[in-house]
């Protein structure tokens, strides 16, 4: 319920937007170098406020999960596959650069076998 005390959100400019969209590709980048992450079968966009990571094999996403931990949801689809995605965040050692939210999906047929570790890690 909003009250007349509330203050409404900043809305950032387009130059300001940019500016946070490239701090978080640097992020990422530094995180997938710094942690020898894959790099392969991967596609990634950065948002002004995240990073969207879509692979197209499943060890990625187990390979994000093992290094740099984080929780899973899974979102079954009409169509008889099931959209894994792992909610993580970038490496960061200083308090200069915070970690930003990383989400890594894959699209797999719903009755392929997943990783126990995967399965586990999804969110109850």
């Amino acid at each position: 319920m909003a009250t007349s005390f509330q203050t409404p959100p900043v809305e950032l400019t387009f130059r300001e937007k940019q500016e946070a969209r490239r701090r978080i590709e640097v992020s990422y980048e530094t995180t997938v170098a710094v942690q020898e992450l894959s790099k392969s079968h991967v596609a990634w966009q950065a948002t002004p406020d995240a990073v969207l990571v879509t692979a197209t094999d499943i060890d990625v996403l187990a390979e994000w999960l093992y290094v740099m931990r984080g929780s899973v949801t899974t979102v079954d689809l009409p169509s008889g596959q099931t959209v894994w995605t792992l909610r993580t965040s970038t490496w960061s050692d200083s308090p200069k650069f915070p970690p930003v939210p990383v989400f890594v999906t894959v699209v797999l047929p719903s009755d392929e076998p997943v990783m126990h570790e995967i399965r586990a890690a999804v969110a109850a």
